[in-house]
């Protein structure tokens, strides 16, 4: 219920008994405030407690429909009598768009106020007077001033304004209600006469704009219509293949290519534009509401439409009448996507919804995987079909059946290998393996494949890697004598070689007899031939093994040579030894028969009884030496010895 109409309103206002409206701060509290109701002249208590607004209340509870209403009304007018300035609104002349400023808001100081005056068929809640001029004031606190009021007033050209006190707060003091009443609340004019001479001005100013924009209008229309009539008859192209693979590929299929009436602003057939509104609303928006707007707009983005409907145009009513005047069948674009929408509404595709439509979700969910599905199925016969062609330009064959090849069953599979791109799977992979071996097959100079040909003519290919192939086993094995040739070649040199390098180390080493002998009895033992024959035939084995052998003489042959010179070197020491012993004896012995050389040869030379030889074989080192010198003094006269 609104607030001027509750029951057992609060009022801050009562009417005294010497008829003036009191304010409840003026006067006692209780009934001794003697005051009734404006509205329906019941007592009122005046209420001054310490807890809630002060305020007045009917000494018995009834209901007072429209109390504050009253109040205010006999408020407002109390106050402009007792007043004499007003606050006067702006004065602005408002026409179609344009707007002229007539006055600034101002004080208006009048010398006398009158309430409720009579002015045949008018009665103003207050008239003012200032400056000899007569203004009227209407309140507004629930209802405004009706158009019949409004009308009169201009014919009668009275000026007037209306303050609107709906929003004046209620529990405020008289101060602050007055200076509502005559500034603060909000105020405009009802009628003016100099805004209302603007505003005639104003509305021709409009006329000849309205005049000079409806001849713009018309050029526009026109031209809109010439380009659409000559855009209309233009046959639609095919669109781009993708819109309705994909359609097809959701399940959308039996939904796209509908003739739908006013179609001839696409630019494409049916198939394609149906198809990216179905791609649009129940795939990428599914779920979402789309709007004709937005769907057009989507369209537009796709460049699906003729170029005076690839615009973003407002289709007004005036402009639709005046081009079907030139193309009787137009539609505009949103309205034949809405038929075609509606269409797919009635078999449960979409959804009407508020302003548009909209797809459930579970559509596009659904719609996903299928798609997800056949491009991966077109994928793969894409990779099929590249592989079979790679194949047959690498076997240089010209043959152009590859589709009936795609539809008949390959013996090896059972199925067609259509059937097998688009189940996928082993079988397929299977499939492109046996293409990679039959692609390896027809490279130059590659190995026959002896599997199956999954129906391809490539017999006559096989057949020369075939031919290929024998020709390339008969030259290995031609090649591989040829070496075993060269090879024993090399080896019967090679074992030459090592035999007169050998004979000439062991001749070297041995002597010719024992070197030659030697050479002979090795090659013998490692080959089982005589050496004519056998030095030809030693293999890298023998020959290390005869190396060997020889290394092992040398060295045997060397520690021999190597211990008679020791033992030559050590007699030919002991030798010295012994000469010079027997030098040093000799010259002793000659020294003790002097002039007796003869004795002295005979003592040294005959056999003596103590040595049983003679001192010149007996003396060999010093401790013979001095045995010999023993006996040469024992052999002297007493007078002669040492």
């Amino acid at each position: 219920m609104h607030d001027l109409d509750r029951v057992g309103t609060r009022l801050p206002y009562g009417l005294a008994e010497d008829g003036r409206l009191a304010h409840v701060s003026e006067v006692a509290s209780g009934l001794a405030c003697r005051c009734r109701c404006l509205r329906c002249g019941e007592r009122l208590v005046a209420r001054k407690g310490t807890i809630k607004v002060h305020h007045f209340a009917h000494h018995v509870d009834r209901a007072c429909i429209g109390a504050w209403e009253t109040t205010l009304h006999r408020l407002a007018k109390e106050i402009v009598l007792e007043a004499r300035e007003i606050l006067l609104p702006d004065a602005v002349a408002e026409v179609d768009g344009l707007r002229q400023d007539v006055a600034f808001a101002t004080i208006f100081a009048y010398e006398a106020a009158e309430a409720e005056v009579d002015m045949g068929g008018l009665r103003p809640d207050a008239v003012i007077r200032g400056r000899g001029r007569e203004l009227l004031l209407e309140f507004h606190v629930r209802h405004p001033c009706g158009p019949e009021k409004l009308a009169l007033l201009r014919v009668r050209n009275l000026p007037a304004i209306e303050i609107d006190l709906s929003r004046v707060p209620r529990h405020a003091s008289r101060a602050e209600h007055a200076e509502q009443v005559l500034r603060g609340a909000p105020r405009h004019w009802l009628h003016n006469a100099k805004v209302a001479a603007e505003e005639a001005r104003l509305r021709r100013i409009a006329e000849e704009q309205a005049a000079v924009e409806r001849r713009r209008r018309q050029r526009l229309h026109g031209r809109i219509a010439d380009e659409v009539a000559g855009a209309w008859i233009e046959p639609a192209s095919p669109g781009h293949s993708g819109w309705r693979i994909r359609a097809i590929d959701a399940g959308f299929g039996g939904f796209v290519g509908r003739s739908v009436p006013g179609a001839e602003c696409f630019a494409v057939d049916a198939e394609t534009w149906q198809a990216a509104f179905l791609d649009h609303v129940a795939i990428s928006a599914a779920g979402h509401l789309v709007t004709g707007d937005a769907a057009l707009r989507t369209l537009q983005k796709r460049q699906m439409l003729k170029a005076p409907f690839q615009i973003r145009r407002n289709w007004e009513p005036e402009l639709v009448a005046h081009i079907r005047e030139r193309v009787p069948g137009l539609r505009p674009p949103h309205e034949v996507i809405a038929d075609y929408a509606d269409w797919l509404a009635e078999r449960g595709l979409l959804m009407r919804v508020r302003q548009g439509w909209a797809a459930a979700q579970t559509v596009g969910w659904e719609a996903r995987p299928r798609m997800e599905a056949a491009s991966e199925s077109r994928r793969r016969q894409g990779g099929l079909q590249d592989k079979l062609d790679t194949l047959l330009q690498a076997a240089g064959l010209p043959w152009t059946d590859t589709a009936g090849w795609f539809d008949k069953a390959v013996p090896e599979f059972g199925v067609a290998p259509r059937v097998l791109a688009e189940e996928g799977g082993e079988g397929f992979e299977r499939l492109m393996r046996r293409l990679d071996e039959l692609e390896r097959m027809v490279q130059p100079h590659a190995s026959p494949y002896e599997g199956g040909l999954l129906g391809l003519p490539l017999e006559a290919v096989r057949q020369r890697r075939r031919d290929e192939a024998r020709a390339r086993q008969e030259a290995a094995r031609l090649e591989r004598e040829e070496f075993a040739r060269q090879a024993a070649e090399r080896r019967r040199q090679e074992s030459g070689d090592f035999v007169g390098t050998l004979m000439t180390r062991a001749v070297a080493l041995m002597g010719q007899h024992a070197g030659t002998t030697w050479v002979c009895d090795a090659v013998s033992a490692a080959t089982g031939l005589p050496l004519d024959e056998g030095q030809f035939a030693l293999d890298w084995q023998a020959r290390n093994r005869i190396s060997e052998a020889m290394a092992g003489e040398r060295d045997r042959i060397m520690a021999t040579r190597e211990a008679e010179r020791r033992r030559l070197d050590k007699e030919a020491e002991a030798a010295a030894v012994v000469a010079g012993c027997r030098s040093r004896l000799e010259a002793e012995v000659v020294a003790r028969f002097p002039g007796q050389p003869d004795w002295a040869q005979m003592w040294l030379r005959g056999k003596h009884p103590a040595l049983g030889r003679s001192p010149w074989e007996h003396c060999a080192d010093d401790r013979t030496l001095e045995r010999c010198r023993s006996l040469l003094d024992a052999a002297l006269p007493k007078g002669r010895r040492r």
